[in-house]
């Protein structure tokens, strides 16, 4: 089973480099496998099938290439959260354990969001 960075870079078709602030991230109340969990369906999983939204033809898997520099995975913004793409630098700015299963809607979220910069 490829890890989750690897299946990053697989929907991207491209290495993507990826910045993660940590201390933002750790909650020492949550317990590890939740966290886990938690950390997967909140920031890989989203990013990883909004990349294969987006790469699933050439044009955009070239669209992104060009443009994207980086991913920012952090919990800055609290339970509201932001998703935001700026100069070449896709944010993910959400709770790691605050609505785990709402992974269609963040997908949609960033495709959204990548759709209407690249």
């Amino acid at each position: 089973m490829p890890s989750l960075t690897e299946s990053l870079d697989d929907a991207a078709g491209f290495e993507v480099d990826l910045d993660i602030e940590w201390e933002s991230l750790i909650d020492e109340r949550v317990d590890e496998e939740l966290w886990f969990e938690g950390w997967t369906k909140v920031y890989f999983q989203p990013t990883i099938d909004a990349f294969a939204s987006i790469c699933r033809d050439e044009l955009g898997q070239e669209a992104l290439q060009a443009d994207l520099e980086s991913v920012v995975f952090k919990n800055e913004a609290g339970m509201t959260g932001d998703i935001s793409y700026e100069d070449g630098v896709l944010t993910v700015d959400k709770e790691p354990c605050t609505n785990m299963d709402k992974v269609d809607k963040r997908t949609e979220s960033i495709v959204s969001v990548l759709e209407s910069s690249l």
